[in-house]
């Protein structure tokens, strides 16, 4: 499904299709095929065309800030109206730490089927529980390694989502 996504005062028309760690990104009417890897640091290299990137990004309400090559981007996300129906953005695969905090506990492992609203990762901060839901249906296809009560960073990725 292709979603509008604008960087500064340009719109482009954008599509991914993702398998393991092989993508394909179609950008307007160019199409380019790339890799993918989640660093330990919650950076993500990307390689297209033989050229590598790392990137850090963090994502607020409709706006992903994106810093790549040296370059701060500003992404936002736009639904597309198809007829008169208007069909919602795709869920994120990738759920981080809100907070700063301990891991309580761990209720998925690699492998395991979830459903939307299961709660995955239960964090502690502050003595306020906060748990953290599978944004859709999937598979997890990656949880944090962090051991029960081991110190969890925000913004570092608790949990991905693949397709099932």
């Amino acid at each position: 499904m292709a979603e509008t996504v604008t960087i500064g005062s340009k719109s482009y028309s954008v599509n991914i299709r993702r398998s393991g760690s092989s993508f394909r990104l179609q950008i307007d009417d160019r199409d380019y095929d790339g890799e993918f890897s989640r660093l330990n640091n919650g950076s993500l290299e990307i390689i297209i065309d033989g050229r590598r990137s790392i990137t850090y990004s963090e994502k607020k309400l409709d706006d992903s800030y994106v810093f790549a090559d040296g370059i701060n981007y500003v992404l936002r996300r736009q639904s597309q109206k198809v007829g008169s129906v208007v069909q919602d953005e795709p869920r994120e695969d990738l759920v981080m730490s809100p907070i700063t905090g301990k891991l309580l506990d761990r209720k998925g492992e690699n492998g395991s089927s979830v459903r939307e609203g299961d709660v995955i990762i239960v964090l502690e901060a502050m003595k306020m529980e906060h748990r953290l839901r599978s944004p859709r249906d999937g598979i997890i296809s990656r949880i944090t390694s962090i051991e029960i009560g081991g110190q969890v960073k925000e913004g570092e990725i608790m949990f991905e989502l693949e397709d099932e």
